[in-house]
């Protein structure tokens, strides 16, 4: 399967992998301090077929974190808000439309140069605006390791590592699915029984990377992903790994580059709904492919640049009898502050 060309107006830049829209700001507030993130970014597909409306839309995302140290000791506590809304800009409710808004505490445990540990405990709330069978809530918990290796030079060259390890308990409004499929028959959605059980989902998530910073930046990472459903065909394992470097170029340019293998198993066969099970929800280019990137930016003073990116999707490995590829390039100009 092919897809039509979209562009991408960005207006923050999270990553250099991740062109997004946003400002962000941090400053002391009540003997702590807190970091404001807001942003926006757009799509809209270029085609003259009306099939394709819904393919067009705007996300709108906010993060506010604030962390006060507690005493003298090592240690800080605070709280965290996130917010995302994704909006139809030419249909009622667009392909995949979401909104998700989130709450957590924070406490941070630093034990000495280079390590930390940051707990988050808290909860999400997930609404899939074209079918409210897939909206969700839960308890979400998370805990992440910031090692720094090797340094020298006060930094300037440095090997890190961090580890991380996030878990959901996810409840529908909804039942959950039983296979009833003839034994040895491909599971097909006309085969799939409803039950008298709530749906719920586990969902965990691992993940390790490391970070070299010297003449350039460079780091590798590995995710592994488990959705353990009790509704048949939604379970999904995915495996993701990735290679990242930025330097600087020559006509004060930074360029970055970023390959992204990844690889899904469905242990129960086809999924009822394919794109809802592998979605990830944070962002409006495809994250849930394996791809390549290259990014050019260069700065216009202390809060704009100019920027320009191209990439390539493609399915690798897929246990699925389909094809898919997306290319992309877009320019545009970054606010950050």
């Amino acid at each position: 399967m092919s897809r039509p060309y979209t562009a991408a107006c960005p207006i923050s830049i999270r990553s250099p992998a991740q062109p997004q829209l946003v400002g962000q700001r941090g400053v002391r507030l009540l003997r702590g301090g807190y970091a404001l993130g807001l942003g926006a970014q757009s799509r809209t597909v270029l085609s003259v077929d009306p099939d394709l409306s819904p393919e067009n839309e705007l996300k709108l995302w906010g993060d506010l974190r604030w962390m006060r140290p507690i005493g003298q000791r090592p240690v800080s506590a605070g709280f965290g808000l996130s917010a995302i809304d994704a909006l139809p800009t030419t249909d009622d409710v667009g392909a995949r439309t979401f909104r998700m808004l989130g709450a957590q505490g924070l406490l941070s445990l630093r034990g000495g140069e280079g390590r930390t540990v940051t707990i988050a405990v808290g909860g999400r709330d997930f609404v899939y605006k074209p079918d409210h069978r897939y909206d969700w809530r839960g308890p979400t918990a998370s805990v992440r390791l910031d090692l720094t290796l090797w340094e020298r030079d006060e930094g300037a060259r440095s090997v890190e590592l961090s580890a991380q390890f996030e878990f959901e308990a996810r409840a529908f409004d909804t039942v959950a699915y039983a296979g009833a499929c003839p034994e040895g028959a491909p599971p097909k959605p006309e085969c799939y029984a409803g039950t008298t059980v709530q749906r719920s989902d586990r969902f965990q998530r691992g993940a390790l990377e490391l970070t070299w910073t010297g003449r350039f930046v460079a780091a590798a990472s590995y995710q592994l992903s488990v959705t353990d459903s009790n509704s048949y065909g939604q379970s999904i394992v995915r495996h993701r790994a990735t290679l990242s470097a930025t330097r600087t170029l020559p006509w004060r340019l930074y360029g970055s580059a970023l390959a992204t293998l990844q690889l899904d198993h469905y242990p129960d066969g086809l999924p009822v709904d394919l794109d809802l099970v592998t979605q990830t929800f944070t962002a409006l280019d495809d994250e849930n492919r394996s791809s390549f990137q290259v990014r050019l930016a260069r700065h216009l003073g202390e809060a704009w640049a100019i920027e320009g990116r191209g990439g390539v999707w493609r399915d690798l490995g897929s246990e699925l009898d389909t094809a898919y590829r997306r290319f992309l390039v877009y320019a545009g100009a970054v606010y950050s502050r």
